[in-house]
């Protein structure tokens, strides 16, 4: 990392920055959650600022992000902007309420899961198990996160069996995103 990259780090550490951009992953997992707790316990900012620009990738360590950001004693707000998606949605979602920004240009992207199994007949039976779980988790992150009030709702709205492009304004109205604003972060 070169003398301007180190400078860039120290200035989004000191407000309270965290970026999660591209994939979702184990290591990206554990670089936010390692933010998360260092902000937590040094206790020098009053908001750990999010910015979210993620297509997605793997539920379970998104799950693992949203688990520390519920756990974290100082909100976390979310600002979206170029393209949040798939896991990268979720992500945003659970930012503190209210405090959920989208930039007037951000593509929303919001679907069902999908997985890839092989195996044989019972490995896939057992992975149907898993699937099945971790769409009643995303189901009730959804309903928890947006004003959307049922599942009915929900399936016929923002997790359609096709991917569900959203606007600014429609992610406004479902209650995905609280504002929509340009970043306004320093």
């Amino acid at each position: 990392m070169g003398k301007r990259e180190d400078e860039n780090e120290g200035i989004l550490r000191d407000r309270g920055i965290i970026l999660l951009t591209g994939g979702i992953d184990v290591e990206m997992a554990a670089r936010i959650y390692g933010e998360i707790i260092a902000y937590n316990t040094e206790g020098k900012v009053e908001r750990i600022q999010m910015i979210v620009n993620s297509l997605g990738g793997e539920v379970s360590a998104g799950f693992s992000i949203i688990d520390m950001m519920e756990s974290s004693r100082i909100p976390v707000h979310t600002f979206g902007t170029g393209e949040i998606a798939s896991m990268g949605l979720m992500v945003f979602m659970a930012g503190a309420r209210g405090k959920r920004m989208i930039t007037p240009r951000t593509s929303i992207l919001s679907h069902r899961f999908s997985d890839r199994i092989g195996g044989n007949h019972s490995q896939m039976l057992a992975c149907r198990k898993e699937q099945d779980m971790v769409h009643e988790r995303i189901v009730n992150h959804y309903l928890q996160c947006t004003s959307v009030m049922t599942r009915e709702e929900l399936e016929s709205t923002l997790l359609l069996p096709v991917d569900t492009w959203l606007s600014p304004e429609e992610a406004l109205l479902y209650g995905v995103a609280d504002v929509v604003q340009p970043l306004n972060i320093l």
